[in-house]
């Protein structure tokens, strides 16, 4: 915010620039020399938390909601799983062809935590569309649901069902 811009104080809306401003004091980020990823550093801000209970995540379409804990905590469950069982690792590329769900962010979590870079496609691209894109990203591995992974050929870890 530049020090002569207003902003509605209980919306955050500045008429001036057309945008919304947190209504949140700024979090402290950590400085570029230090050696963590951002989904790292934004798990350890979950974990010092006052409120751990609170909602994270709601499934608009389900109403299933997740907890600041419970995203942590099912993060780090995946993030070990995809490390330990598919040897997933920095610099590696994940395709993920799904849908928006409660799923998603967890998986973005997990796979940025690892260094893992995303590769995402939107769930109707045609597979002509969805082969140029691998072509290009060249992923190790896919994260689709059962409705759309007929479009994605095989690779070296496979494609996991979400």
């Amino acid at each position: 915010n530049s020090p002569m811009e207003k902003f509605d104080p209980n919306s955050g809306f500045s008429s001036q620039t057309k945008t919304f401003h947190s209504l949140t004091p700024p979090l402290p980020l950590p400085p570029e020399t230090a050696l963590i990823s951002s989904a790292t550093y934004s798990l350890s801000l979950q974990l010092t938390s006052p409120w751990p209970d609170s909602t994270s995540l709601i499934d608009s379409a389900t109403g299933q909601r997740l907890s600041y804990s419970q995203f942590t905590t099912q993060t780090n469950n995946l993030s070990s799983s995809l490390q330990s069982r598919l040897g997933l690792s920095k610099g590696d590329v994940a395709f993920i062809l799904s849908p928006n769900s409660l799923q998603i962010p967890l998986l973005y979590f997990s796979l940025l935590s690892l260094g893992v870079i995303i590769s995402p496609s939107n769930p109707s691209s045609t597979e002509s569309e969805i082969s140029r894109q691998i072509k290009l990203s060249k992923p190790v591995i896919a994260f689709a649901t059962s409705a759309t992974s007929h479009k994605i050929p095989a690779l070296r870890h496979g494609t996991v069902l979400i």
